[in-house]
């Protein structure tokens, strides 16, 4: 090596890898990528030098779905993949190059969290190059954080990459990783110079070898205080920001937006995994304040989907969209025309669970041959690696044709009645049910045993007929309320909400008044004057589904949320839906009952 050779001037390599499983005895390495670059390079994100490949498989090994749905790679990605001799070939091509470059013979090789990486890079070793010395010095970055960051709340590559300033996709790919981990190079060679004096190689093995990590104290949030102390105790939305660029990592309402933030930074909350690796990325935020929390859940979900921040889920666009039916339920189409009169219905598990019981319907509601066979296991929205054995599953789907077969066959309805008319008895069932158990519960004077109801969510689940023909029922009347759900969006886009202050000495009211599933007007009226009549009123039902977005749709379904929290807080809640039709206090607790 290079006499006097600086960390900062030192060729290195960056490496990831993604595996089936968490080491060698339990998995096999799905994708290698690694980068040669310097941390004084001008340019540390550049993708110069970069190579991955993905790797072939055994012929019997499987990518778990788990692995298959945070790397995006399944097994049709595999026909371009590459044999592990020929990638480790590859490798110490490039490991010789970094070493030549150098004057040394082991390469430096930065990962973060190398413990994971560690176990294939010797298996690759020992099976294609065993004659040779193991050609890397691994410095792994993660060792490096947990001493200089002792305090941060997580030290993963998201979470070190974003408190720098570097934001990663979703996906995680061996690609964007080692661009990360390079990015992490660069900050931390300057840090352990500027706090540690350390500007060399062995100095860094020396002190890494002679430090242990120091325990956590306290959490050490990136954020100044002063940012979140000085928010307003009103309603609103907070954007959760990354340094430098500014990146949205998360968006939320609150009531109270100064209490809201201020929970995230108390020492002792018990916050998610997720929720520690965003806020040690914050180091700013930015906030709008609303009229009342509704308007600020529809305000978030707007900009939710304006911005799409990596950290929440629920409301982010993704992969969903809306559907509509037709009236045997059997084909759906993206809009909503005569023939598929029914939704919108958002895609997705339940989406295809729909067609799938309407051909079954259609079909006899047999399950007799390999096609039946494959379209249960769509009707219970389960693949077949996860589905109960054939005869099970034949047994469960008698019971339930059996059970419910005269409603079908003795009544002229369609699927779509059907699925509704028996998904409203299933639901009212269940409502019963609930009123039933409130009762008892009030009785024994308890809020139940929690520890028997996890108990019992941790028991393995045993797949009889009886559990198939329950999954079924449970498929139908989630259905027919994404059904309903959909008949009372479509209301609710053209209507006049109003509803009373949480302070009962206040004479004035909450409006909003929604056109199109859109706020268009928001104000204050006093209390017993009734909300006007919406614009949009006249307006037909198709061609408010006409009007239905993935956006509408998921505004319209929080205000429904919304609705249900004012009238669980005793607010006197009106809904004005015409010039003549207007649903009280009473008639909205009964339709929230149902949607």
């Amino acid at each position: 090596m290079k006499m006097m050779a600086t960390l900062a001037d030192l060729e290195i390599l960056t490496l990831d890898c993604q595996a089936t499983g968490a080491n060698p005895e339990k998995g096999h390495l799905l994708e290698i990528g690694w980068l040669p670059t310097r941390a004084s390079a001008a340019d540390n994100s550049s993708m110069a030098g970069l190579r991955t490949y993905l790797v072939c498989l055994p012929d019997d090994a499987v990518i778990p779905h788990a692995v298959q749905r945070i790397t995006g790679i399944s097994n049709g990605h595999l026909s371009d993949a590459v044999s592990s001799k020929n990638i480790w070939e590859h490798l110490i091509q490039t490991t010789r190059t970094v070493t030549t470059g150098n004057l040394s013979s082991v390469c430096p090789l930065v990962i973060h969290f190398a413990r994971f990486e560690e176990p294939f890079l010797r298996q690759l070793h020992q099976q294609h190059n065993l004659e040779e010395p193991f050609p890397f010095q691994i410095i792994c970055t993660h060792e490096i954080a947990i001493r200089l960051l002792p305090d941060l709340p997580r030290r993963g590559l998201r979470a070190i990459a974003g408190f720098f300033g570097h934001s990663m996709p979703e996906l995680k790919r061996s690609s964007d990783h080692v661009v990360a981990t390079a990015f992490i190079w660069k900050k931390m060679v300057e840090i352990l110079l500027s706090t540690r004096g350390i500007s060399r190689l062995d100095q860094l093995t020396d002190w890494l070898a002679s430090t242990k990590p120091p325990g956590r104290s306290k959490r050490t949030f990136p954020m100044n205080p002063e940012v979140h102390l000085q928010l307003p105790n009103k309603p609103g939305i907070y954007r959760m920001l990354r340094i430098k660029n500014g990146d949205p990592l998360y968006i939320g309402k609150a009531k109270s937006l100064k209490q809201r933030v201020k929970s995230y930074f108390r020492q002792k909350a018990p916050h998610a995994e997720h929720t520690l690796e965003m806020l040690t990325q914050a180091h700013d935020l930015d906030f709008t304040v609303t009229g009342s929390a509704l308007e600020a859940a529809i305000l978030e979900s707007d900009e939710i989907k304006r911005l799409s921040p990596p950290y929440n889920i629920a409301l982010r666009r993704r992969e969903r969209e809306l559907s509509f039916f037709s009236k045997d339920l059997c084909r759906d189409s993206a809009e909503v025309e005569n023939d598929f009169p029914v939704g919108p219905i958002p895609t997705g598990r339940f989406s295809q669970t729909i067609s799938a019981f309407g051909l079954w319907l259609k079909h006899g509601m047999q399950v007799i041959d390999h096609d039946h066979l494959n379209l249960a296991h769509s009707v219970l929205g389960l693949l077949p690696d996860y589905s109960p054995e054939i005869d099970c599953l034949r047994d469960g789907f008698n019971i339930f044709r059996e059970n419910y077969r005269s409603r079908m066959l003795h009544s002229p309805q369609s699927a779509l009645r059907f699925v509704t008319a028996l998904g409203a008895q299933l639901w009212r069932q269940r409502l019963e049910t609930v009123a039933l158990e409130e009762i008892v519960e009030d009785k024994e004077n308890g809020n139940g045993d929690m520890d028997t109801d996890k108990d019992e969510s941790d028991q393995e689940h045993v797949w009889t007929p009886e559990a198939v023909a329950h999954s079924l029922e449970n498929m139908v009347l989630h259905s027919s309320h994404l059904i309903r759900r959909a008949r009372w969006f479509c209301l609710l886009s053209q209507s006049s909400l109003t509803w009373s202050s949480a302070n009962q000495g206040d004479n004035v009211c909450r409006l909003v008044v929604f056109k199109n599933g859109s706020v268009h007007k928001r104000d204050y009226v006093n209390t017993g004057k009734k909300a006007p009549t919406p614009p949009g009123y006249k307006k037909s039902f198709l061609t408010r589904q006409k009007n239905m977005t993935l956006t509408t749709y998921d505004r319209l379904r929080v205000a429904t949320t919304e609705l249900r929290r004012l009238v669980s807080e005793g607010r006197t809640v009106e809904l004005r839906l015409g010039p003549g039709v207007t649903l009280a206090h009473r008639e909205i607790i009964k339709v929230l009952r149902w949607v």
